[in-house]
Parts: structure tokens; C-alpha cells; sequence
């Protein structure tokens, strides 16, 4: 039987987890006095009338950064955060880009979920977006979001710490399959040396925080919402310093999304990354 409908989980007091058919993850977190949607999906439903369901607080909406399954659905509201400079990524959006991942969605899931083209609801507006940057805090009442510049996948890459419950949200920053090798809408994604400076940055933090969630918690048709394992940063700098220092030259592999591409990898970390370009230009 075809799973039809998002799947919501709870993973900690008020904070949920809302699985976009095995493609994405979005996080909700309530406070006292308003929420915080983080991330919004590629938009194959509408997710501002499933986060009305889960609570009737004000919803803040943030995105981690400007990649089509993370702010497909913008759409659905009328103001969007995020780093600026990922704001040019969020309004070139296109309906055809966003059935693009319908099709990865399926591909991949195995027919587990049902889930069409025909679901990408096609929007006739851009909301308005506005700027985040790293010490920026967000008050939700009793709770504490603080953000934290964490580029590399994307210019404009942002995380989410949670004071309170002690998780962060990291998108797209540093995971098992980081993207640095494609060529990006905007501009050429950044190089190996910034991805080592995030995967630091991370490591500094972790005294914070005791859960890592990125933004494809669940994927594919791994139904779990556990979050990234605790050696990921260790696992991420190891690599970045090991590409850096022409120690780890990687494997060459298929861009995802064209481009050239190497691949490595270590435990927990894996980055596909330009090879003429480890370094930001």
C-alpha cells in the first residue's frame, strides 16, 4: 500500500518533523508565542494548511537555503527568511524544476509513496522574501532559535540552533552526500575550503546541541527520523582537510545535476565536489 500523504512525527516537546514523500524534510517548532517553519519543501502539497493542523500559532517561515526542494513551497506564504544570498535562487523557481524531484522522488522511493507531477501546485506569485544572518535570534516565546551562517552547498547556507531543546538544523550544510559540484542557478557553488569552515563551525557548536537534523531526514524509502550521526562534523573535516591537502583526490562520479564531480568520503561524511574548483573563487 502507496504511503499519499506526508508523514508528520514528533521528535521532540512541540517540534515536528514533516517528511515530503522521502524527497525532504521540514521541521515546525512551537514556542509560547509563535512557530517556525524551517524549510518548505518542494511543494507537492500544501504545507501551510498541514502546519495550521499542527498549531494556531503564528508561523514564521525560514528557509535553510535557495534549492528547489527546500523552497518549493514559499508559495504558500507571504513571507519568507533567509540568507540574501540565496534570495535570486528562491524567485527564479519553476514549476517544470520542482517536477523534476517529483520524478527523483518516485525513482527512488521504490513506489512507496504516491506522489505525481500533477501534485506540484504551480504558484502566480513570489512571497516576499527577507534577510537572515549568522547571530540573528528568534524569539518564539520561552524558545530560542539562534542562526548560524553555514555555507557551502549553497553561498547563502543557513542552521538553526535550538536552545532550549538542544537540536540544530542544519538543511543541506554537511552530510552523507554534500553537493559542491554542480554549477549552481546563481553562481558556481562554493569551494572545499568553505565546506571545512562550516563542518568547523558545526564542531564548535556541538557543546550546544545534542541532535543534528539536516534536511533529508527520511529519504527515500528510509522511513527514519533519526538524527545525523555524532561523528559527522569529525567525519566532514577529516575529509575537507584530506581534499585540501591532496591526500584524498576522490573518486570521479556522475553530477548529479551536471557538472564535474568527485566523489569522497569517510564514516558518516560524503562530498561530491568540483575538482578544478576546491578551492572559493
Amino acid at each position: 500500500m502507496q504511503i499519499t500523504t506526508p508523514i508528520v512525527t514528533m521528535i521532540a516537546r512541540r517540534s515536528w518533523c514533516i517528511n515530503e514523500y522521502g524527497m525532504d524534510a521540514m521541521f515546525l517548532l512551537e514556542g509560547a508565542h509563535k512557530a517556525l517553519l524551517i524549510d518548505t519543501g518542494t511543494g507537492t502539497f500544501n504545507v501551510a494548511e498541514l502546519v495550521r493542523h499542527l498549531t494556531g500559532k503564528p508561523v514564521m517561515v525560514v528557509c535553510t537555503h535557495g534549492h528547489v526542494d527546500h523552497v518549493g513551497g514559499i508559495g504558500f506564504f507571504d513571507t519568507v527568511y533567509l540568507h540574501e544570498a540565496d534570495f535570486e535562487a528562491a524567485r527564479t523557481l519553476s514549476a517544470e524544476s520542482r517536477k523534476g524531484y517529483v520524478r527523483i522522488m518516485n525513482s527512488m522511493s521504490g513506489g512507496l509513496f504516491s506522489v505525481t507531477e500533477e501534485d506540484v501546485v504551480e504558484f502566480d506569485r513570489v512571497p516576499e522574501l527577507k534577510p537572515l544572518k549568522e547571530g540573528d535570534i528568534i524569539d518564539l516565546g520561552g524558545r530560542k532559535i539562534v542562526v548560524y551562517e553555514t555555507p557551502g552547498h549553497t553561498p547563502g547556507g543557513l542552521s538553526f540552533l535550538d536552545v532550549r531543546e538542544r537540536m540544530i538544523f542544519t538543511g543541506d550544510a554537511c552530510n552523507g552526500n554534500t553537493l559542491l559540484s554542480s554549477s549552481d542557478r546563481v553562481k558556481p557553488r562554493s569551494g572545499v575550503d568553505t565546506l571545512l569552515a562550516t563542518a568547523e563551525k558545526l564542531k564548535s557548536l556541538e557543546p550546544y546541541y545534542d541532535r543534528n537534523y539536516n534536511g533529508h531526514i527520511g529519504y527515500a524509502a528510509n522511513l527514519t527520523c533519526a538524527p545525523m550521526p555524532e561523528s559527522i562534523n569529525d567525519d566532514a573535516i577529516r575529509v575537507c582537510k584530506g581534499i585540501l591537502s591532496g591526500e584524498i583526490k576522490g573518486e570521479p562520479q556522475e553530477a548529479p545535476f551536471g557538472g564535474s564531480s568527485n566523489h569522497a568520503g569517510y564514516g558518516a561524511f560524503g562530498v561530491r565536489f568540483d575538482p578544478a574548483q576546491i578551492y572559493e573563487k
